[in-house]
């Protein structure tokens, strides 16, 4: 212990006596210590932390699939979900919820403050039993309570607790309006309760919805699924158990049923951050990489600073200090380098946690439990330590082997250039491998990111402004609905500079279609039925036009289409067109749904409802007229700013009905911007983690080249004497940092190859070995390298032979 503080006090003092060292290395491994404890902070969070639920290890989620229209599983119908509960044995528990965000508002009002619209989730009476979580304050919903008739009970979320009703504990056993109807208050969640989504404020038996808004039949399928498993029953048993239900069910109730007849589970954990785990993880990998790049930099920092300190090491060999000795003397430095490096980090990482989520905007799951905490700390610390070993054990061992008596003769003036040239060579090569990854990583996001900003959506969102509600309760009937709308859009149709105003039930790219399935007459087997895989829009008459949306033949709906008694007419895109009628013409043919025939009336242009990122499936158009729907999105084209018409919009509509609550006004742009939110963002960090890595790359060959040139000044002085041109000093100079820049290129791009094939599933319409990407990769990085040796080589090129040869 005696020796260690001896160490430490000395180490100390050395560091002292150079701070313009001690402040570079401190700041540098602070960079990378804090990028990586930042990017830990979420992984942990995130991957690492257990769910909030009781023992959510044995929490599943179910996916009913059906080869053709749910390959990866989608919803259950209430009548097949009691037969699972009655046969699939290897559950404790089932339970339902429907939380679609924009599909499940809710027309909060009552309470004192202005009505507002605000995302609801109706859940079975199994839904806070199963998770086994009790209520911050009040309680969850009872089983009685999922009964209709008794089911004027609510539960509010943490977040819409604190944002409306200013954390008043008082809220509970309070009535508030909800959907126009009294409804009691009866607990409020914890803050980390945030399932099935984040976007969930209100908690409502599922009983409320009824079969005048979802028809009860077996073919509708609307219930998502979570389950518990029985103890000791794993997931692949579950399973097997539920397919031999629905294996039952689809030959019992073949006409609803067939094709459906097995399911998918997952756990619970993989369903909330499955789809960001990968991206997370090669975040993890690539802000390590540019520790790697900051650990090169100081070793090669620490290899300059010990041929200064070659004197004293050797005096101290000479008066006894063993080469161990030595070299853990110098490793004590290395250590406090890095844990004032990982102090510093660790204050860096807090502010980069909270920059992490505020530019996620909303894409990182279960952004609650990300933090710093004793876990995130003891990995900083882990991390400092390993650190110091990383970037300061070459250095020592090099040091205390080139201590030897020729030193002290030498006088410490010049050692030989080549002593611990390899090494630093070898250390630029893995500085370039590391840079070179990131950026061939950052290339393929920005080329992905790039291709999907231009994909055509099928529809122009310049110049759109949209408005969200959702119809107040008292507009019951289909006259009522309808009459309310069609007044909306004429209201806000008179606002000068508006040009077209029309609505539909959900937002582009969102899906949100309404699952149908129509019969083509004149066919027979899977010919005859039509099974659009985007659904069925509801728009009105206005819709093709505020949007953009082009007719390519027939004709579009027209306001006589909004009535109510209007003759049941469709439109259907082009995607459908080609699916179902392949070269034929289908405007004026007849298909029918639960027996009512539809004319086809017109073809539009597809539109990616899925998303940018989704090819365009066949597509139904139904009008407002035929189906009416409470949610309604206004889309509202104008001449100049959209922003501008925001107030007027407002006021246009509050002018029809003041009660009724407005969910938001905002131009259609930054909604669909929404929609890319989760690549741009991870395209931002990468980008940013591979500038970073470049930029200390370029330091590291600069510094190299630098000291490889000031070792180098006798001899390069003696060259010129001998009459080499400055122009054969530069050559020379930049051809010897040419090889280990080269070789870790080549390096580093078969290191990009592992690393993109795991990025695969985080790109679109870029290959994962895409040869432009590497290419450009290369020569950006070969370009850097060139520039950070060239400068210190022209400024060896300038030396004077005399001044060198009198120096030497």
């Amino acid at each position: 212990m005696d020796t260690l503080l001896q160490d430490l006090r000395y180490g100390l003092r050395m560091l002292s006596r150079t701070p313009g060292f001690t402040l570079v290395a401190v700041l540098t491994l602070a960079l990378g210590i804090g990028l990586n404890t930042a990017i830990f902070s979420v992984v942990n969070g995130v991957l690492l932390r257990p769910l909030p639920f009781r023992e959510p290890d044995q929490l599943v989620r179910l996916h009913h699939v059906h080869p053709e229209k749910a390959a990866e599983g989608g919803p259950f119908s209430p009548q097949d979900l009691e037969d699972l509960r009655a046969g699939a044995n290897g559950f404790e528990s089932l339970a339902a919820y429907i939380h679609e965000p924009g599909e499940t508002a809710l027309n909060l009002a009552g309470d004192g403050g202005e009505p507002a619209v605000v995302q609801g989730a109706s859940v079975s009476k199994e839904f806070f039993p199963l998770l086994g979580v009790n209520a911050a304050i009040g309680r969850t919903l009872r089983p009685e309570e999922n009964v209709p008739g008794n089911d004027r009970v609510a539960v509010l979320s943490d977040a819409l607790w604190r944002s409306r009703y200013n954390a008043d504990p008082s809220i509970v056993g309070k009535t508030v309006t909800l959907e126009d109807r009294p409804t009691t208050v009866v607990g409020v969640m914890p803050p980390s309760f945030t399932f099935p989504g984040r976007e969930a404020e209100v908690y409502i038996p599922i009983s409320l919805i009824g079969e005048d808004d979802v028809p009860s039949q077996r073919d509708l399928r609307w219930l998502e699924v979570v389950g518990r498993l029985r103890p000791g029953t794993t997931p692949e048993a579950a399973i097997n158990s539920v397919n031999s239900v629905l294996g039952r069910l689809a030959v019992e109730h073949a006409a609803s049923n067939e094709g459906w007849g097995r399911a998918r589970v997952e756990t619970l954990r993989d369903a909330i951050v499955g789809p960001v785990r990968p991206a997370l993880l090669v975040l993890l990998g690539t802000v390590f990489l540019v520790l790697l790049v900051a650990c090169a930099n100081l070793a090669n920092l620490l290899l300059a600073r010990a041929s200064a300190r070659e004197r004293e090491v050797a005096i101290r060999t000479a008066l006894g200090a063993g080469r161990g000795r030595l070299v853990r003397q110098m490793l004590t430095e290395s250590v406090v380098l890095a844990l004032l490096g990982g102090v510093l980090g660790l204050g860096l990482a807090v502010f980069g946690v909270r920059a992490l989520l505020a530019l996620s905007a909303g894409t990182i799951p279960r952004p609650d439990a990300v933090g710093v905490d004793g876990r995130v700390a003891l990995f900083a610390l882990l991390l400092s330590l390993g650190t110091a070993v990383l970037f300061g054990l070459v250095p020592a061992v090099r040091a205390a082997r080139g201590a030897t008596s020729d030193t002290l003769r030498d006088g410490g003036r010049g050692g030989s250039e080549r002593r611990g040239g390899t090494t630093r060579a070898v250390l630029v090569l893995a500085q370039t491998a590391a840079a070179m990854v990131l950026l061939v990583g950052a290339g393929l996001l920005v080329n992905s990111f790039y291709r999907l900003m231009n994909v055509d959506p099928g529809f122009r969102s310049e110049n759109v402004l949209m408005a969200s509600l959702d119809l107040i309760e008292k507009y019951e009937s289909t006259e009522e609905r309808n009459g309310y709308r069609n007044e909306l859009i004429r209201r806000v149709g008179e606002i000068p500079g508006v040009v077209a105003v029309g609505a539909a039930k959900t937002q582009p790219l969102r899906g949100g279609g309404d699952s149908y399935e129509f019969t083509l007459p004149g066919r027979s087997g899977p010919d005859a039925v039509m099974s659009p895989a985007s659904g069925t829009m509801i728009v009105t008459s206005g819709y093709f036009t505020a949007l953009g949306i082009p007719l390519v033949r027939g004709r579009v709906f027209e306001p006589a289409d909004d009535r109510a008694d209007a003759p049941a007419v469709m439109m259907i895109n082009q995607a459908a067109a080609r699916r179902y009628w392949g070269g034929a013409d289908p405007v004026g043919q007849t298909v029918t749904l639960q027996g009512i025939p539809l004319t086809v009336i017109g073809v539009v242009g597809d539109v990616r409802n899925e998303g940018l990122a989704s090819a365009a499936e066949p597509a139904v158009y139904f009008s407002y007229g035929l189906a009416p729907r409470r949610s309604t999105q206004l889309f509202i084209r104008t001449a100049g700013d959209p922003e501008a018409a925001a107030s007027a919009v407002r006021q246009a509509i509050h002018a029809v009905d003041p009660q009724q609550p407005i969910a938001e006004v905002r131009t259609l742009q930054s909604a669909l911007s929404e929609t890319v939110a989760q690549p741009r963002f991870f395209t931002l960090l990468l980008t940013i983690f591979g500038s970073v890595a470049v930029f200390l790359a370029a330091l590291g060959l600069y510094g190299v080249v630098a000291y490889s040139v000031t070792r180098r000044t006798t001899e390069i002085g003696i060259r010129m004497a001998l009459g080499a041109r400055a122009r054969d000093v530069v050559q020379m100079v930049v051809r010897r940092s040419v090889w280990p820049t080269a070789a870790g290129i080549v390096a580093g791009a078969f290191a990009a190859m592992l690393l993109a094939r795991l990025m695969a599933s985080m790109l679109f319409e870029v290959r994962p070995a895409d040869p432009v990407t590497f290419g450009a990769a290369a020569l950006l990085l070969a370009s850097v390298a060139v520039v950070a040796s060239w400068l210190p080589a022209r400024r060896a090129a300038r030396i004077e032979p005399t001044q060198a040869l009198r120096g030497n």
